[in-house]
């Protein structure tokens, strides 16, 4: 049965919405080069959650550098440098060894340099999906990490773990205690990823569609209210003139959420590196490569510490 021209116009207007990967940006958006680092806990986290923040921060963004006062250069370079420390080699069955070469090479796919990235074996941060890390040991790991790197960003999973797994659950609440006992001026930003509910965790295409949508709508509501201000305001309203959004509040209302959502070709990179550790394709992963909302969708929330006293 072949395909009416009706079917054929919604089925290339989704290819068209998936194909360019996009992102609200949020904090991440900035002239400053920074310095990310991405904290988990085994190898295959980098691109079972990850991979869409990889991949969407290893794109690179235009800047207008001013060469003199007559003269205005647009280059080409990094909007981020990308560094990576995995707690732990993954040893649970034995295979350590095997994971942490499996973890270069998704490493290598993802874009990250060899000269940005470690992997710890270390005897009291070992994969154990009954062991809540210690939170202290995490905090003198992490900060030794960070001030030899100069590090300005720091990323990694929420309280919740997206898997519940308590090696995940454990880093940040190492981060928030090495940011408390290691005062660092400036203090790194501080970012987790958002545990979503179950019911939408597995949504697996439909993600990113969802969150384009949701995109969309929202320039496109905003859009239509300074157009609505701007039209009463010229028709003669002057209270419409206070209610005129000023550059700062625009500032401040597209300071939202920071989210990264991949395009099918950036799809197709993390499912890259994922094949990469062979070792943990068992069937279920891959049921879990092909329905999950993070192999596609990247929602952070920004962590700040509040000082004491």
């Amino acid at each position: 049965m072949f395909l009416s021209s009706f079917h054929v116009l919604i089925l290339s207007i989704v290819i068209a919405v998936l194909y360019r990967p996009s992102s609200s940006g949020g904090d991440f958006d900035s002239t400053q080069l920074q310095r990310v680092l991405l904290v988990t806990a085994h190898p295959d986290d980098e691109c079972l959650f990850f991979s869409p923040t990889i991949l969407g921060l290893k794109k690179d963004s235009s800047r207008t550098l001013h060469a003199s006062d007559s003269e205005i250069t647009t280059k080409k370079q990094p909007a981020s440098e990308l560094f990576s420390l995995c707690l732990s080699v993954g040893d649970a069955d034995g295979l350590g060894h095997v994971r942490k070469e499996e973890y270069e090479r998704s490493m290598d796919v993802l874009g990250i340099e060899a000269k940005n990235r470690m992997t710890l074996d270390d005897p009291y941060l070992q994969d154990d999906i009954e062991s809540f890390w210690n939170i202290d040991y995490i905090a003198d790991v992490v900060a030794d990490f960070i001030i030899s790197h100069n590090i300005t960003t720091i990323l990694t999973f929420d309280q919740d773990g997206v898997s519940d797994h308590p090696n995940h659950r454990a880093i940040p609440f190492g981060i928030q205690r090495m940011m408390s006992a290691y005062p660092m001026y400036p203090p790194p930003k501080f970012y987790v990823l958002i545990t979503v509910p179950l019911s939408i965790k597995y949504v697996g295409i439909l993600a990113p569609l969802v969150v384009k949508f949701d995109f969309f709508t929202n320039h496109a509501l905003h859009y239509l209210e300074d157009r609505l201000v701007w039209f009463l305001d010229y028709l003669g309203y002057a209270a419409t003139i206070q209610q005129r959004p000023s550059d700062d509040e625009k500032r401040t209302r597209q300071k939202v959420m920071p989210v990264f959502v991949s395009g099918i070709d950036d799809y197709f990179v993390g499912l890259r590196a994922m094949r990469q550790h062979w070792s943990q394709l068992v069937w279920f992963r891959w049921l879990n490569v092909v329905f999950s909302r993070y192999m596609w969708v990247n929602e952070w929330a920004e962590v700040t510490l509040h000082a004491k006293g």
